[in-house]
């Protein structure tokens, strides 16, 4: 149920026209997100259509003695055996909230290394925290890759039940942004090649501390902040 809300125009932050880079920005206030758990190595989970167990797919299946899968298991309710048939699934769950999203172009955004945008994401999550007074844990973003022919946009989304309007300031006030962002990553916290709880890990971003490097988010957003001034 419920009125379908139309897809926001991107726009141009009028300051940054140049070959050097472009970036383009909307905001949604019913912005639908989508969590997706895949378990390990991405291949589900196995789930009993009978009683609700679930677990994950063993590398190696056993068999039983007409050489079927095994799906003997426990019924996580009453503790007693069921064979009740196993699917896998993967986990979702869809909600709304605030959602900026941000698309960089120009010659020095054209990097296809998924790390520079990670690292960026979370660059633009402590320099929005830091500038506009936001709880760090009300906000959080991820990437969505449009074509694989461009750089992948940059969501940034409310981390609160129903959005706060938090990412709204953040549509509003870009620039300031982008500056205490790149003040972050120009710290000589950490070596350039890595990162630190300093500028760009947390606890929420455990999964991808190897994939965070300090010196590519500084990089291209000293280039975006030289375009600002």
């Amino acid at each position: 149920g419920g009125v379908k809300q139309p897809i926001p125009d991107l726009e141009e932050i009028p300051t940054l026209p140049n070959a050097a880079i472009q970036l383009w920005q909307r905001y949604s206030r019913f912005g639908k997100l989508v969590v997706i758990n895949s378990g390990k190595m991405g291949r589900g989970f196995r789930i009993c259509s009978w009683c609700g167990y679930a677990d994950q797919p063993l590398d190696q299946p056993t068999s039983n003695r007409r050489g079927k899968p095994d799906t003997s298991h426990r019924n996580p309710r009453t503790g007693q055996e069921c064979r009740g048939p196993l699917v896998t699934r993967h986990l979702g769950h869809a909600f709304l909230s605030d959602v900026i999203e941000v698309r960089l172009g120009g010659f020095i955004a054209n990097a296809s290394d998924i790390r520079l945008w990670h690292s960026v994401v979370y660059a633009l999550l402590e320099g929005a925290s830091h500038a506009l007074n936001i709880r760090r844990d009300d906000l959080d973003g991820t990437l969505h890759h449009h074509t694989s022919m461009e750089p992948p946009a940059i969501l940034l989304y409310d981390n609160v039940p129903g959005g706060a309007g938090h990412v709204r300031r953040i549509f509003e006030e870009p620039g300031i942004v982008f500056q205490n962002a790149y003040d972050r990553v120009a710290n000589k916290c950490c070596g350039p090649e890595t990162s630190c709880y300093e500028c760009l890990r947390n606890y929420r971003n455990q999964w991808l501390h190897d994939s965070l490097l300090r010196g590519l988010a500084r990089d291209l957003l000293a280039g975006i902040i030289k375009s600002l001034a």
